[in-house]
């Protein structure tokens, strides 16, 4: 069995972290056999030749999982907000090869543009709720960026595709999936909204994960996520 690397190691821990806390009911896990290191599949214009200027720079190639997919789906025991999460990440490349989301039928070219992007790379397939987190495949663009969808930011005017840029990259997302265990909602501390009004009872749940986290997973630093949740209230 090939070992694992650091990055792939401390993925595998956050996941036993779950399993072992009393904290959680943990509904499904699954850490899915090694496949090949994303390097191995460079040129990408091996794959497309209008890949040919799509840029994975060092840092994400060392980050990268290669877990055909690793996923997980939990619930907090005696939850006052109901407090649960899902997380489903695939090889990155084979979120690369997979398909774009489709925009709205009434999305703006520019909308379109956009989403012919994107590319999965996080999503709750079992408890469907419809939020999801994407790459943008941008030739010359590094590091790529990640966006972040939930129905919940849905507005007619401002927002019809219910979408939004993170400032994360990569291997930040994976750093913070980590320490949220992929909470609904997370991806929201790293966008530029305020998480009142229509999104009250998200700024409710991240409370209680901030709240609760640091006991249950006492060897994580969750500072930094308190301080990007106080700023969006």
């Amino acid at each position: 069995m090939k070992p694992l690397t650091p990055n792939e190691e401390r993925h595998q821990e956050s996941l036993d972290e779950l399993r072992h806390s009393e904290a959680f009911d943990v509904l499904f896990d699954e850490q899915q056999k090694l496949w090949f290191a994303l390097d191995e599949f460079l040129p990408l214009s091996d794959t497309k030749a209008e890949w040919a200027d799509l840029t994975l720079g060092p840092e994400l190639l060392s980050c990268s999982l290669r877990f055909k997919r690793i996923s997980g789906q939990w619930r907090l025991v005696g939850s006052r907000h109901e407090l649960a999460g899902e997380f489903s990440l695939p090889h990155f490349y084979k979120a690369l090869i997979g398909a774009s989301p489709r925009p709205t039928s009434d999305a703006s070219e520019s909308d379109r543009q956009l989403f012919s992007e994107l590319r999965i790379i996080d999503s709750t397939p079992r408890d469907a709720t419809g939020q999801a987190a994407f790459v943008r495949i941008q030739p010359g663009k590094d590091p790529l960026e990640i966006w972040y969808q939930d129905r919940d930011l849905y507005d007619a005017i401002a927002n019809p595709q219910a979408c939004v840029r993170t400032s994360l990259n990569y291997c930040d997302y994976l750093d913070a999936l980590r320490l949220t265990k992929g909470t609904f909602g997370w991806q929201l501390l790293f966008a530029d909204v305020t998480l009142r009004d229509t999104l009250q009872h998200r700024a409710e749940k991240l409370t209680e994960m901030l709240e609760t986290f640091p006991t249950a997973f006492p060897a994580h630093d969750y500072t930094a996520l308190t301080q990007r949740l106080e700023a969006r209230l």
